[in-house]
């Protein structure tokens, strides 16, 4: 049977949008992967951070330094950090250990002391600048 000049147009029509619907998702599809790349980066790229962002690491009482503080337990994991905080005395260590470690502020650590809150910050600056200055001593 022979095809009419008719039937042969809406072939040829339909197999024009078809093309064209085929291009136009291809061209789509170029797009979203442009779109993409510009927001992904390979791991041998990114930061040291970003990749620190999907692992985990174990951690263990053994691998810490442990503070008795007011009936709590407070964990240190920096060697030199935990050693310059036991070279201080008891009291600036508390106050330290409470303010960075327990997040307590100035006022709360004074009512709990029973020492005022200006005497909590000396005592907290001075201990600051021992440990800095033992780190440093360690670190030459």
């Amino acid at each position: 049977m022979r095809t009419t000049s008719f039937q042969t147009t809406i072939e040829n029509q339909f197999d024009y949008i078809c093309k064209r619907a085929i291009e136009d998702e291809r061209k789509d599809y170029l797009k979203y992967l442009s779109r993409i790349s510009k927001q992904e980066v390979s791991f041998s790229n990114a930061g040291e951070h970003l990749v620190n962002q999907f692992s985990t690491v174990d951690y263990y009482a053994t691998d810490m330094h442990i503070f008795s503080l007011y009936g709590s337990s407070i964990g240190v994991k920096n060697n030199l950090l935990s050693e310059a905080l036991k070279n201080l005395p008891d009291k600036k260590r508390n106050i330290i250990l409470l303010y960075y470690f327990v997040e307590m502020n100035d006022t709360e650590i004074s009512k709990l002391l029973n020492l005022s809150r200006s005497t909590i910050y000396r005592q907290r600056t001075s201990g600051l600048a021992i440990i800095k200055e033992f780190m440093k001593e360690r670190a030459e």
